[in-house]
């Protein structure tokens, strides 16, 4: 299996780091400058100053990791590690059966108190499905 250089995986990184801090910038200011979210603001502003200053974080992390060779070389040894990798997959296999049934009884349970909560949950669950069809096909044509 090819993988990608832990390089430019982590210069990918720093990008989306960047990417998410400038929409949570536009999405601050969408909310702040709108009247239609007043009664939401305090969550949306909470929501997005959180995800400001995870992905300032990590970039600060990641730069930092780039300044030091010993560090990243530790980081990559963890990262390609077998162990951690089955380990990883199994999680993440097990998330997405759990995560795909809770949002199934959720839909059944919501049919009984709301149909708009209903074809909400209906939504996500199958948006949810074509992501990881969609998602396993990409991984499988890369790999």
């Amino acid at each position: 299996m090819k993988t990608m250089p832990f390089e430019k995986r982590l210069n990918m990184r720093l990008s989306v780091n960047i990417g998410c801090m400038i929409v949570s910038i536009i999405l601050f200011a969408i909310t702040f400058g709108s009247k239609n979210f007043e009664s939401l603001r305090p969550m949306y502003a909470g929501s997005f100053i959180g995800l400001f200053v995870v992905s300032l974080s990590l970039f600060i992390r990641n730069k930092a990791l780039r300044k030091n060779p010993e560090k990243m070389k530790k980081i990559e040894l963890l990262e390609t590690d077998e162990r951690n990798i089955y380990i990883l997959r199994v999680s993440y296999t097990i998330f997405t059966y759990v995560s795909i049934g809770i949002l199934y009884v959720a839909m059944l349970i919501s049919g009984f108190f709301s149909i708009t909560v209903f074809y909400t949950i209906e939504t996500l669950l199958c948006v949810n499905l074509l992501l990881i069809l969609l998602i396993r096909h990409i991984v499988e044509k890369k790999y």
